[in-house]
């Protein structure tokens, strides 16, 4: 088993390379006088790559303990296509006429098929993909509420939209290059068709296994409200109990699926790319062939990120929103040490809120004390409806309190009745 120490330290290296490449990359391209929109786009979007990849060397020197190993690919990857750029960006230069590049050596740079926009587009798959897992890490650090909670289960779905779209395209290109080698003299035509049918079969039993996941975890979800809105009884085997065990006997399952027909991907993706190779004649296809492979890998390796980070939400955040008008009781706890988000609204001048983390225990206890004092003042409330007033000690009330004044003064109250000395004193007081 890899000690921690080794895992901060191998992270910590990629990282650090990964941002000396994306920095050395921004002070090439600020370095040229000529920055029309694409290169300014460019430039924004290296600096705001910085800024992620920062913080996670930061994180990594403080914190050891912290496994974050599942993001060795995509950081020694967005490490070098930095430095790959680079060089295309200096070879770019060479090739001009005068010491600086113009507006249409910008517009003809190209790496692996792309533009500049398509490569500023890469760069923020990688960032995006970074800052969630750093944000993931830090929400298991901490139990303290995350305020952009809903900023940042958006930007798990916008990275996950992104990286399936750069799959697609990534699936495009490596088949027009299969495509290419197969029109080339000696190449085994029979079996590279058999190794591409065998990758799209592949692809789309990994899309079934998700689809069929994400559909339980639906499920599972609204199973979860069903349960909650009904309450425990202190059964031991509660029907909803039971199909979500076996619901989540099946998403394991789908999981083992998974990861054996991702491995069998990464095989058949291995073998096609090396008989492409031996067809291929140009050293730039094959390159190019090579970085396709790479980058396929790593897309993949995101959104696995991009899948565990939206699972740790659902499975140890609470969202709670909590709307009460009137005389309400409000509860936000969480019992199990899940992170707390949401708030308690109440518009009652006698709203009774609660929240914070308490065990089971006090939770019980504090509803049954809470349900006696709002019993009690319902009850209180029914009697001044009845009698116009509050009685007091078995006191009998002396009158009624109209709608008209109850509706201009309040409520009021009945004062206590004077003692008959006291009025003795005061009518001989007056006759004097």
């Amino acid at each position: 088993m890899v000690e921690p120490v080794g895992l901060a330290s191998g992270i910590l290296t990629l990282a650090t390379f990964a941002f000396q490449c994306s920095v050395s990359l921004y002070e090439t391209v600020d370095s040229f006088r000529s920055h029309p929109k694409r290169v300014r786009e460019l430039l924004n979007e290296l600096e705001a790559l910085s800024t992620v990849l920062a913080p996670l060397i930061d994180l990594v020197k403080s914190n050891s303990d912290v496994d974050l190993s599942i993001l060795d690919l995509p950081l020694l990857r967005c490490g070098n296509v930095c430095k790959e750029f680079q060089q295309e960006v200096l070879k770019c230069a060479s090739r001009s006429n005068s010491s600086r590049t113009s507006f249409r050596d910008w517009a003809r740079l190209t790496y692996m098929g792309d533009n500049m926009d398509d490569f500023r587009d890469l760069l923020a798959g990688y960032k995006a993909t970074i800052n969630i897992a750093l944000t993931d890490a830090n929400l298991r650090l901490s139990a303290a509420t995350f305020e952009t909670i809903g900023e940042y289960e958006s930007l798990i779905q916008e990275a996950k939209d992104d990286l399936g779209a750069r799959l697609e395209s990534i699936d495009r290109k490596l088949e027009e290059l299969t495509e290419k080698s197969l029109t080339q003299p000696g190449t085994d035509a029979a079996e590279m068709r058999s190794l591409r049918e065998e990758r799209l079969s592949t692809e789309k039993c990994l899309q079934i296994c998700a689809q069929l996941s994400s559909h339980i975890d639906q499920i599972q979800l609204m199973s979860d409200e069903a349960g909650s809105s009904q309450g425990s009884d202190g059964a031991e085997a509660s029907p909803e109990r039971v199909t979500n065990e076996g619901l989540q006997e099946c998403k394991n399952s789908l999981a083992a699926t998974a990861t054996k027909l991702e491995k069998h991907m990464r095989d058949v993706m291995d073998r096609l790319v090396a008989k492409s190779k031996t067809a291929i004649y140009s050293d730039e296809d094959a390159q190019d062939l090579s970085r396709l492979r790479d980058e396929w890998e790593t897309a993949r390796q995101c959104l696995d990120i991009c899948s565990r980070a939206d699972t740790h939400i659902k499975e140890n955040v609470s969202v709670i929103e909590n709307h009460g008008n009137g005389d309400s009781l409000q509860f936000m706890v969480s019992a199990n040490g899940k992170v707390l988000h949401g708030k308690n609204r109440g518009l009652g001048w006698r709203n009774t809120q609660v929240g914070g983390y308490m065990s089971n225990e006090s939770i019980q206890q504090l509803s049954r004390d809470l349900a006696i004092i709002h019993t009690s003042r319902l009850r209180d409330e029914v009697s001044i409806s009845k009698d116009g007033f509050k009685s007091n000690a078995g006191d009998v009330g002396e009158g009624t309190i109209t709608a008209e004044f109850k509706e201009r003064y309040g409520r009021g109250f009945t004062l206590e009745p004077a003692h008959t000395s006291d009025r003795q004193t005061s009518q001989r007081s007056a006759s004097n």
